[in-house]
């Protein structure tokens, strides 16, 4: 026998700091000499191997397991750690699988904290013992019955339990009187019968009818209408040592029953069966048809009950009846290898399921990134084609329709370009060109060709929110985010929602973490969301105002005109920049009949201004500066849909990598 296994099998003193996960010096201990404690855990199962189940009998029992021992120091660092990564990873996002994993982080909060924790910090508690099953099974009168007297609620009303029954030897109260196990839920101590309508209690009953170092708890029905007490039964179940299935002759085929004790096999639980209510004439062929379906599914080794269908009395069964079941329960807490091996077997259980869960909530936490930068990109996407189309537009002369048209055939055909464009050089060294107004045609033009641009920028902003919208609407997550945002609330960053949400909170407080969301969007609608921001007009009639200053100031700035002009003509800055404006704008509108004259004149009268290279440089800074300026403007209307997702509170890019780091760690320390 190895080292390990003589550690499991010998018998060892249960006390305050004691029991199965005992505390024990090692040979080469902490700097400060403070020997660190240990914990006995089942080692994995070979492939096939089925583990050794409680209250087999030693002669049907396969060949004992391997343990070790581990440091339950490092063990429960590392619990912590899992338990951080996981409060603090957000699944706001509606992908595929969302639902589950919610579900799924829930159940594994819930485990760390009511079983997995408490048992580690308080090794030499009373062994929990959960009864487990369908409505009518049974389960509250097999409680009375092994306890001696009537303290959980029966009848014919379904469900008849509503809050959850512990029983266990008053000198045991202590250990559940304290918020250790299940630590959020509220308790009591039982004063009377513990009758329905008190849901949400655990009701705490000491009878001396009760065995020493065991605890009983009669849960809610697995399979009860009202969806709080299945919620219930489950935490129970998660935090609790050994699993006493009770069904009934009539449902043991239910589906719900096997889904339950295939639950059991399939986290590794210590499990009891117990079948009621057989007729005894038919009991033969019940329980063989029963053992039959228990081997089919796995569940060879579990040791079973048979109650026969009998009178009850007091809301209890015939004492003879129900003494298997006692003495059962006698002898787990009274031998201390068995003890060990239930509380081995059902925390190995749930940490082996880790090795699988801990990654596929990695994988989820990978689908919501994913998710958010398909959301992201798509928002990119639509503002970049639209400012695409905006530079189009600003250089096939497609803004020199209309109005601009009209104003610019008003302002050339009557000759007030000539005359405004230029004025005679003044003669002396310190003369100056005297400053011009523009004349009413040109400031006309001036306008016209402003609030065209202003139009531009505003419809393609509308364009790149419509298109963002609808591409959000074809995604899942997408969609949940824009129908949140419609709500009431007009607060995003609570995609769990429920008891999932609550816990998560709670948790979060536990740790000190902000629970305030990300970011927080405005309140609006996915119509309003689909158009420019309201206050868009007046920022981008000031973009363009400046853009038009800065062609201005360029002309003004570089003296770009041929020398042999300059020396005879001075020109008009602002006119100048007008007429650039045009021809910049207007570049490409020869295949429009319409427009050609307006795209000929400037061009042909900037070129010889200018000169051909130097016309093509500076036009081509006036338009990478329209560019850059709309471009930021375009960024700061899909700062919307930006606050959106981070108000969601998606998870880092480093979540999913420390998910699995934690789960590698926890493996680690076992």
């Amino acid at each position: 026998m190895t080292e390990g296994q003589e550690a499991a099998a010998a018998p060892v003193p249960r006390g305050e700091t004691g029991g199965p996960f005992s505390v024990s010096a090692r040979a080469a201990g902490t700097a400060t000499g403070v020997a660190a404690p240990e914990v006995t855990l089942r080692t994995p199962a070979a492939p096939g191997q089925e583990p050794t189940e409680p209250g087999v009998a030693e002669s049907d029992a396969p060949e004992q397991e391997e343990y070790v021992r581990v440091d339950a120091r490092k063990l429960e660092a590392a619990l912590q750690a899992l338990r951080r990564c996981l409060v603090t990873m957000p699944l706001p996002l509606e992908v595929p699988g969302v639902a589950a994993a919610r579900a799924e982080r829930l159940k594994l909060l819930s485990q760390i904290d009511d079983y997995l924790l408490p048992r580690l910090r308080q090794s030499g508690a009373p062994i929990l013992i959960a009864l487990v099953g369908s409505t009518g099974a049974g389960k509250s009168t097999l409680v009375n019955s092994v306890v001696g007297k009537e303290v959980s609620a029966t009848g014919i009303r379904r469900p008849t339990t509503n809050s959850p029954v512990l029983a266990c030897h008053p000198k045991d109260i202590h250990w559940f009187a304290e918020n250790v196990f299940l630590p959020t839920l509220p308790r009591v101590r039982q004063q009377g019968l513990a009758m329905p309508g008190r849901d949400g209690l655990l009701v705490l009953a000491a009878c001396e009818g009760m065995p020493e170092g065991v605890a009983i708890l009669d849960t809610p029905d697995i399979d009860s209408v009202v969806e709080a007490h299945r919620e219930f039964a489950h935490q129970f179940l998660d935090a609790s040592d050994l699993w006493l299935f009770v069904t009934t002759a009539r449902r043991y085929a239910d589906a719900a029953v096997w889904d339950m004790l295939k639950d059991a096999r399939d986290r590794g639980a210590s499990l009891a069966v117990t079948l009621s209510r057989v007729p005894p004439a038919a009991a033969p062929q019940l329980v063989a048809h029963f053992d039959a379906m228990l081997e089919a599914n796995g569940l060879r080794e579990v040791r079973r009950f048979v109650i026969p269908e009998t009178v009850v009395t007091d809301s209890r069964l015939p004492a003879v009846v129900a003494e298997p079941v006692r003495n059962w329960l006698s002898d787990t807490a009274r031998r201390e290898d068995r003890r060990v091996a239930v509380l081995t077997q059902t925390m190995s259980g749930v940490l082996d399921t880790f090795r699988n869960r801990v990654p596929a909530l990695a994988n989820q936490v990978a689908a919501q990134q994913d998710s958010l930068t398909q959301l992201r990109e798509s928002v990119e996407s639509a503002y970049a084609a639209s400012l695409t189309e905006l530079d189009e537009a600003t250089g096939d002369g497609s803004l020199l329709r209309g109005e601009v048209l009209a104003r610019w055939q008003d302002f050339a055909g009557t000759g007030d370009l000539v005359r405004t464009l230029q004025v005679k050089r003044r003669r002396g060294p310190s003369a100056k060109p005297k400053k011009q107004r523009l004349p009413a045609r040109a400031e006309a033009l001036r306008e016209a060709l402003q609030e065209g641009l202003e139009s531009l920028v505003s419809a393609t902003a509308d364009r790149a929110a419509e298109q963002a919208v609808a591409s959000w609407q074809r995604q899942p997550a997408g969609a949940a985010l824009l129908a949140e945002l419609a709500g009431a609330s007009g607060t995003l960053g609570n995609g769990a929602l429920g008891s999932e949400a609550d816990f998560v909170a709670a948790a979060l407080a536990d740790l000190g973490v902000l629970t305030e969301p990300n970011g927080t969007a405005e309140r609006t609608s996915p119509d309003l969301l689909a158009r420019a921001s309201p206050g868009l007009a007046a920022v981008a009639a000031r973009a363009i105002g400046n853009w038009q200053e800065h062609v201005r100031h360029l002309v003004q700035a570089e003296n770009v005109t041929r020398r042999s002009i300059a020396r005879v003509v001075s020109f008009d800055d602002q006119s100048l920049a007008l007429l650039l404006s045009i021809g910049i704008l207007g570049y490409a509108a020869a295949d429009v009949h319409a427009v050609e004259s307006v795209g000929a004149v400037s061009q042909e009268l900037l070129t010889s201004l200018f000169g051909a290279g130097a016309l093509r440089d500076i036009g081509a800074r006036v338009r990478r500066d329209l560019h850059d300026r709309v471009s930021l403007l375009l960024e700061e209307e899909a700062r919307r849909f930006s606050a959106i997702l981070a108000a969601a509170g998606a998870p880092e890019e480093s979540a999913g990598a420390d998910l699995l780091q934690a789960g590698y760690a926890l493996e680690g320390a076992r």
